[in-house]
């Protein structure tokens, strides 16, 4: 059990990492050729916005796919962690609709 937990806590790592990596890359090499206007400037904080919020949301679902399965492997081995699996699982879905629910919500607002 503590080898699966290990797992994932490594693979977690791994994707936080290399979300950080890839936003650094991308801050990096942007174009800073933006129009000066206040209406375009706004349009593109929402933007942003959107794309940081994909990331995040992306980032937690891949993070929560990796735990369920996790907890899925440790109740399908260990049948006396059965309940304990499946209650987490059901608290990392939970927390996966909400972030899921925010990030539609943003983007309905910001297309309107």
């Amino acid at each position: 059990m503590e080898q699966i937990i290990i797992l994932c806590a490594a693979l977690s790592a791994g994707i936080a990492c290399g979300v950080g990596c890839g936003g650094i890359k991308y801050r990096l090499n942007r174009n800073r050729d933006y129009p000066e206007e206040k209406v375009t400037a706004y349009r593109k904080l929402w933007k942003t916005g959107s794309v940081v919020m994909r990331f995040v949301t992306g980032t937690v679902l891949a993070l929560g796919l990796i735990w369920c399965a996790g907890f899925l492997v440790i109740g399908a081995l260990y049948p006396d962690q059965t309940d304990y699996a499946n209650n987490m699982s059901e608290l990392i879905v939970g927390v996966l609709t909400v972030v899921s629910i925010i990030f539609a919500f943003y983007e309905f607002v910001r297309r309107k």
